[in-house]
């Protein structure tokens, strides 16, 4: 297998690709005009405190003209931004400032499926089998073939659903009104180069491709699968021609074999793992560091660590469906013991700050997301540890807006209403009065100075995505990575446990370590020396 990788779309512009990539909800970070919805001004405002985090990448979620149904990813046009975040020259204003503070934008591509509203569907189910139709995949009947099953169980029962216009049937692999596109059908594909061409030309430095693998995938009927590698390599020559630095990014939740094709050949810079969160989840599920070291291994030999992004928490919800059956049950024993805390039966809807708690372990994860192997990436408002609300249905439970201090709304808005805001926000423990931005650059001991302070060290030891080794010091709670003179320990347990002395070390960052013993969620970072641990 040929695991190179071209790293011109993170080499070119703003730095190492191991620095930090931050995703941003428009609709849910900063209301720029007072109408209660985000938007590119809002945006803007806040932009310094993004980049105070060493941020060199961003991320921003759909902002195309949406009902919203799935958060903005059934897209009603992909040439077009919804009137509600502002228009193209608001976006540019945006890009050029990110930009100037030395961070690249990435807009996310959602290729796979477009809403029941979106004028390719709309003449599609006029001709389902002619040349509009056949944009998209269309059946008889609703036969389900082994393996196609949807993405959303209890919410949607079938991938098929029946068009009264149209007569037959369209696959959506998600819910009901988003039918797939196929990928297969030359003019899709040429749809589609000229949509990211687009918006490479108005200033955008990349792409996330939603959903990379299912866009290729065979949809349950003969011919409707593409060969992945062939795909993505006309795709990614087609855009270089527009922008030769371009980079893309691939969301897929599969196994690191299935993943590891995107890297090669340069295809995709990197790739969203979900194995190694999943490991992460097992590994505190057990106070135990074996699951992240054996989920490390396996990633080696299949996607080098700098295209590998790592996460502690995506913008939806916690997807568990990489651990078997009983892997699962012993999370959500741990971490979701309430029924209201699932979703799928494969997920967890809960925040980050709350399923983490106490405060320690929560500090002591998001210095670990710093120290694996791979690029971190944060969500807009992890960084503050915001909370949720389970009173939301769905996925919504964990989409709170950005905090940024104590007045009306946690000044997202100065609108009358919020409606963006969910009700715990204002009463909740983890509410805005409590936390958010202005508050906690006022304490040195806040979750935000710890991200801040391991953004700057990670930088300023040259701390990036390669080199990692892990290391046995003896503790099976205890996670030791080493790299080029750099040792970092965590303790996922909550007890106090006593390790070897590492000789020769300077401590550069610790909580709960005296050099010889690491408290309950300790962690440390060490600048060793030639007789440390190895």
């Amino acid at each position: 297998m040929d695991t190179s990788t071209n790293q011109e779309g993170w080499a070119n512009w703003a730095g190492d690709p191991g620095e930090l990539m931050y995703g941003l909800d428009l609709s849910r970070f900063a209301d720029g005009d007072g109408d209660g919805f985000g938007d590119f001004a809002g945006a803007m405002r806040h932009l310094d405190h993004v980049a105070s985090l060493g941020v060199t990448w961003i991320w921003l979620l759909p902002f195309y003209p949406s009902a919203r149904r799935d958060n903005g990813y059934d897209v009603d046009d992909h040439l077009a931004i919804d009137p509600r975040f502002g228009d193209v020259d608001g976006l540019r204003a945006l890009l050029g400032r990110a930009h100037e503070l030395g961070m690249r934008v990435l807009i996310d591509a959602v290729l796979h499926h477009t809403s029941d509203r979106h004028e390719w569907f709309l003449a599609a189910r006029e001709d389902s089998r002619g040349q509009a139709g056949r944009f998209f995949v269309w059946s008889d009947d609703d036969s389900i073939e082994p393996g196609d099953h949807p993405m959303f169980p209890g919410e949607d029962d079938s991938v098929w659903q029946y068009d009264e216009r149209a007569g037959r049937y369209y696959h959506h692999q998600f819910y009901a009104f988003q039918p797939d596109l196929n990928a297969t059908d030359p003019d899709v594909f040429e749809e589609i180069v000229r949509v990211l061409t687009f918006w490479l030309e108005v200033g955008v430095d990349g792409f996330r491709i939603d959903a990379a693998l299912l866009l290729v995938q065979g949809k349950g009927r003969p011919d409707t699968d593409v060969e992945d590698g062939e795909f993505f390599d006309r795709l990614r020559a087609r855009l270089r021609q527009v922008r030769h630095d371009v980079a893309l990014i691939a969301e897929a939740d599969e196994s690191p074999e299935l993943m590891a094709s995107l890297v090669e050949r340069g295809r995709f810079e990197a790739v969203i793992d979900f194995t190694l969160n999943n490991a992460v989840i097992l590994a505190l599920t057990r106070s135990d560091a074996r699951p992240i070291v054996d989920a490390l291994r396996r990633l080696d030999d299949t996607i080098p660590p700098d295209s590998r992004l790592n996460f502690l928490h995506n913008a939806d919800e916690i997807d568990l469906q990489q651990l078997s059956d009983d892997e699962r049950r012993e999370a959500f024993d741990e971490f979701a013991p309430e029924p209201d805390m699932l979703i799928y039966g494969r997920g967890i809807r809960r925040a980050w700050a709350p399923m983490m708690q106490p405060d320690q372990r929560l500090r002591m994860t998001m210095s670990l997301l710093y120290a694996l192997p791979g690029v971190p990436l944060l969500l807009a408002g992890q960084e503050l540890g915001q909370g949720d609300d389970l009173s939301v249905e769905g996925r919504g439970a964990a989409r709170t807006t950005m905090q940024w201090d104590d007045s009306r709304w946690g000044g997202f808005t100065t609108a009358g209403s919020s409606p963006r805001t969910l009700p715990a926000q204002t009463d909740g423990p983890y509410g805005y009065r409590t936390v958010n931005v202005q508050a906690q650059e006022r304490d040195p001991g806040s979750l935000l100075a710890l991200v801040r302070t391991i953004g700057r060290l990670r930088h300023e030891r040259n701390a990036d995505a390669n080199g990692w080794k892990a290391l046995d010091v003896g503790r099976p709670s205890v996670l030791a990575l080493r790299r080029d003179g750099l040792i970092t320990l965590h303790n996922l347990s909550d007890e106090t446990v006593e390790l070897d002395p590492v000789d020769g070390s300077e401590i550069l960052l610790a909580e709960g370590w005296d050099g010889r013993t690491l408290g309950p969620y300790g962690f440390a970072w060490l600048s060793a020396g030639s007789g440390a641990h190895s």
